[in-house]
């Protein structure tokens, strides 16, 4: 049986558990580290090298395994709705007057920015910024089978 192709593998196992290990290794190792070195011992301060060495390690581990993990969602604009509207084409709600105005989505009511429509004018989303739907006419979304 072969193992899925997003699931991690073994090194990728050993690779988080060594993460997760290693500020537990270093932090008491670098406390003794200090200890010793209070006391006069010259290897309290190869200790607290250690440790420091230790932490690094974990640093560079969780931030290359975080920046490959990162990105690789199947839906990339799951949180970012406003980005999931854009190519739609939505009724004006609220006229759109002095360059802003209020458009259906689905089941609710956006602010939007564009050129001055009447209520139930068509138009498609092309952007958004700020908390606004840009919005151009168009002339193709002439009716309901046009989507909304």
């Amino acid at each position: 049986m072969s193992r899925p192709e997003n699931e991690p593998g073994g090194i990728a196992w050993l690779t988080g558990l060594l993460g997760m290990m290693l500020p537990w290794i270093a932090v008491p190792l670098g406390v003794y580290g200090v200890f010793t070195a209070i006391k006069g011992s010259a290897s309290g301060w190869w200790l607290i090298v250690a440790a420091a060495g230790l932490l690094a390690l974990d640093f560079l581990i969780d931030l290359f395994w975080a920046r490959r993990a990162r990105g690789r969602s199947e839906e990339p604009l799951l949180n970012r709705r406003e980005a999931q509207t854009i190519g739609r084409v939505v009724r004006v709600v609220e006229p759109i007057s002095g360059g802003e105005g209020k458009v259906r989505v689905g089941d609710s009511v956006w602010r939007a920015r564009g050129p001055d429509c009447a209520v139930g004018t068509w138009v498609r989303v092309v952007g958004a910024e700020g908390g606004y739907l840009l919005v151009v006419t168009d002339e193709a979304a002439a009716g309901p089978a046009a989507g909304a």
